[in-house]
């Protein structure tokens, strides 16, 4: 163990002190390299080689009969959400298989977490995933929403209901990826170096965080309007010109969403980068507007109609959202240079 004394040099108003080389020579460290320096509870400051990986969220131990069999779901995706590592759920008395399943079920909506150890008395569950990029995974999350929203729009056409009743084993899919990304942005808060890596900055957490929630209610809603239209079987021609309108404002807004990136090492305005997100908000606010109507003015249509409707606008109100998360991120680009 190395232990060697320094003494602070000024610098303006800050104090720095001088590495020891041995130290930089074992874990090869240069003078472009990057440190971490991590304050410990007690005050203390820690030196970390960049390549340390530290155990951000550490272990949570639940016992089962504090929580409870329905509220499991619940703590096991908040755990994840929040960077925990490693979860060990413990049993006072043997957990019966239909329980274990359940739980095995809900950590395979969890990406990257799996059952390590299984005992009578204590379930091991582990984060045994390579960290990933944000970004591709957000835009999976998207293109899996409009895949949804493309087979709705096409039975609402032609009336062919067979893929529609298949959405639900997508709409988990999505729930993976929300959880994922939020999961991420949680990481690199907590860590600004993970954060370098991911390449994630601390308003982007915010941003993608919000619009991962949002295409995940979308896709509640695509499964909330394929369950009416199987009600419906038909519907009137302005609704069905009006949801394939609303197929192409997502199509349109999740372009926009995504266009900050292809302006980076560009300078242009504002308006010139962000014009595709400012007219799909206005398109998405339209078709809030005409959905409303529709839902208002259809009093003596049958509910399943007015209910398939009330989704579509849903899923309008949330583009809309996700439009000005849109502009929001273009905003912030021009603040932070």
């Amino acid at each position: 163990m190395m232990m060697v004394t320094r003494k602070l040099n000024q610098v303006r108003n800050s104090f720095y002190v001088y590495l020891p080389r041995a130290w930089c020579d074992k874990f090869g460290l240069d003078k472009n390299s990057e440190v971490k320096i991590k304050e410990t509870p007690e005050g203390l400051l820690t030196v970390l080689p960049p390549d340390y990986e530290a155990k951000i969220g550490g272990i949570l131990k639940v016992l089962m009969e504090d929580v409870g069999k329905d509220r499991v779901e619940s703590v096991l995706t908040g755990a994840y959400i929040v960077g925990a590592n490693s979860i060990q759920i413990g049993f006072s008395k043997t957990m019966d298989m239909e329980t274990r399943e359940r739980i095995s079920r809900w950590i395979r909506r969890l990406p990257g977490f799996e059952v390590l150890d299984e005992h009578s008395d204590k379930l091991d569950i582990s984060d045994t995933s390579e960290k990933q990029v944000i970004i591709p995974i957000l835009k999976r999350q998207f293109s899996t929403t409009k895949y949804m929203l493309n087979v709705l729009i096409g039975a609402t056409e032609t009336g062919d209901l067979e893929d529609s009743r298949r959405l639900e084993d997508r709409d988990e899919d999505v729930d993976r990826h929300r959880y994922f990304v939020e999961r991420l942005c949680h990481l690199a808060l907590q860590d600004s170096s993970y954060a370098r890596k991911i390449e994630i900055s601390p308003s982007d957490c915010l941003h993608f965080s919000l619009a991962a929630k949002y295409v995940e209610r979308i896709a509640d809603h695509i499964c909330g309007a394929a369950a009416q239209l199987e009600e419906a079987r038909e519907l009137p021609d302005d609704i069905k010109k009006a949801c394939i309108e609303m197929g192409q404002v997502y199509e349109e807004m999740m372009q926009a969403f995504f266009s900050v990136e292809s302006y980076k090492g560009k300078t242009p305005g504002i308006y010139d980068e962000g014009h595709e997100a400012f007219e799909v908000l206005e398109k998405a606010n339209i078709m809030v507007e005409r959905f409303a109507k529709y839902e208002s003015a259809s009093k003596r249509a049958k509910p399943a109609h007015v209910l398939l409707v009330m989704h579509f606008g849903r899923i309008a109100s949330y583009c809309a959202d996700i439009g000005e998360v849109g502009i929001n991120r273009i905003v912030g680009s021009h603040i932070s240079g």
